[in-house]
């Protein structure tokens, strides 16, 4: 390779805009600008953040252009200031270096040689699977170099064409599969995907946690978790089946390792990988056929995400319209939240759990259950006597099968009882009942009749009659709770459009 050509007054051009902008100032002292390895912990990352992190060190001295070098230094630290996670930054300082040797094999050594068509090549000449990575960070990059005037660089950002099948949440039928199968994976493996799914924690909150992170107080088991955002490690109290689970993988470690070993992480490293003197054909097996090794170390989150993808190969996972469904770690989370959502748990509780520092992603796990909820409404939207909406008609046990011709009309909505075989003239003896259901199209009606009770109202309590007056507001409760009901069906658009 030949060498890059230096221009001294390049770089100090760049280091006076970068002095000038509000952040470059400060962050041009630093010391580790002058090297070219940097530890995760140089950042500030506590050893908590770095028990997942596939490497603990950035490597700058391969990027051989100095000016990019110096940018991506910098941006390293704005990354690391606003916490990214240690695999992101890494991943980030690996593309630019990747886009050093680029630009140098291309004779594009200056920043000005840089166009649109320039990155977009290097993006391309990706595999595939890199390039959603190239694109979104050469994008952060570009846009924070221009916002501080460090470069203005013109790259335009071009979304793939077509809806990008992404599966946030795993749906109901392939939950099922899983619950179904997971007997397969090694029974250490097990209990970590089901205390995930219990807790909703992030996959690194999971492999941080202590051997010891079980209290029982005041008839409470709680159990101690690093919140990530937060930087913190908090107590939370769980059901006793989620303790159980706990301390059955407390007891799987003592028996591997003994009681007294050092090892502090309630889940450990494991391999399926041929041991020494193992025969060929036993390197090709199916890694759910062999017994796994355990060692006394920090299990790597990329382990976990290869018995997830090979799991959904082995099982055949699919969703309702037969299509495969490859699972990750961060579905079991979102699944956690969005289930709690639907269930109508308050924002505060679901960050609690969650562990969020603020309540900003919440509106995307709540679209999903109102999605749902707002799919249920439409085509099913009855409201009972207690204003509830519900998607479903009272079964009528014995005559299930002749539900529809056993609908009876009501003078106001639709009475659902087993027994009633005819039609009913009364207007007002149903509400009482758990088996009639409105609709919106009896809500004009409803409040055609809370405006005549009213005016019963007012001439009842003129008269004095308390039996009549106790009476009739016990009708306008019913009507109330029921007019409430309809009132939620007729919103559900609108919150869509808040939360979206």
């Amino acid at each position: 390779m030949n060498p890059v050509p230096l221009n001294d007054l390049q770089i100090k051009n760049l280091q006076t805009r970068i002095e000038q902008s509000e952040i470059g100032s400060l962050w041009l002292k630093n010391p580790l600008l002058e090297r070219d390895i940097w530890s995760m912990a140089d950042l500030g990352y506590t050893p908590e953040d770095l028990i997942s992190a596939n490497n603990r060190n950035i490597y700058f001295e391969e990027i051989e252009l100095p000016w990019l070098k110096l940018l991506t230094k910098l941006t390293v630290l704005v990354l690391s200031n606003e916490r990214k996670s240690c695999d992101t930054i890494r991943k980030f300082s690996l593309i630019f270096r990747r886009l050093s040797e680029f630009l140098i094999e291309n004779s594009s050594f200056k920043p000005q040689d840089i166009s649109n068509q320039v990155l977009q090549e290097f993006i391309s000449q990706s595999k595939k699977s890199s390039q959603d990575d190239r694109k979104r960070h050469i994008r952060y990059a570009t846009q924070l170099w221009a916002e501080e005037s460090w470069l203005q660089i013109n790259y335009i950002h071009i979304r793939d064409k077509g809806p990008k099948p992404k599966n946030q949440i795993i749906p109901e039928e392939v939950l099922i599969q899983v619950y179904e199968n997971l007997e397969l994976f090694p029974p250490m493996l097990e209990r970590l995907i089901r205390l995930q799914i219990a807790l909703g924690a992030r996959i690194g909150e999971i492999l941080k946690l202590n051997r010891h992170c079980l209290k029982h107080e005041n008839e409470q088991w709680q159990i101690q978790r690093w919140i990530g955002k937060r930087k913190i490690w908090k107590y939370f109290p769980i059901h006793p089946l989620i303790a159980e689970l706990i301390q059955e993988q407390q007891r799987f470690l003592s028996e591997q390792f003994g009681n007294e070993s050092d090892f502090d992480k309630l889940f450990c490293w494991l391999s399926v990988a041929p041991r020494d003197g193992a025969k060929q054909p036993h390197a090709h097996a199916n890694r759910f056929e062999i017994e796994p090794v355990y060692r006394p170390q920090i299990l790597q989150r990329s382990m976990i995400s290869f018995w997830l993808r090979d799991f959904s190969k082995q099982v055949k996972i699919k969703d309702k319209k037969e299509n495969l469904f490859e699972l990750t770690t961060h579905m079991f989370r979102r699944t956690k939240a969005s289930i709690m959502a639907y269930c109508e748990a308050e924002d505060e509780y679901i960050a609690a759990v969650l562990g969020h520092a603020s309540l900003a992603m919440l509106p995307h796990y709540r679209k999903r259950s109102l999605d749902r909820l707002e799919k249920e409404a439409k085509t099913k939207g009855y409201v009972d006597m207690y204003g509830n909406l519900t998607t479903f008609k009272p079964k009528k046990r014995r005559y299930e099968k002749l539900a529809t011709l056993m609908k009876v009309s009501t003078p106001l909505g639709e009475c659902h009882r087993p027994k009633m075989l005819g039609d009913c003239q009364y207007r007002y003896a149903c509400l009482r009942y758990t088996h009639h259901r409105v609709t919106l199209q009896d809500k004009a009606q409803i409040e055609a009749d809370l405006e005549k009770l009213q005016v019963d109202l007012q001439q009842a309590q003129s008269e004095k009659a308390e039996r009549r007056i106790t009476e009739i507001m016990s009708l306008k409760a019913l009507l109330e709770k029921r007019l409430n009901g309809l009132d939620k069906i007729e919103n559900l658009s609108e919150e869509m459009k808040d939360v979206s």
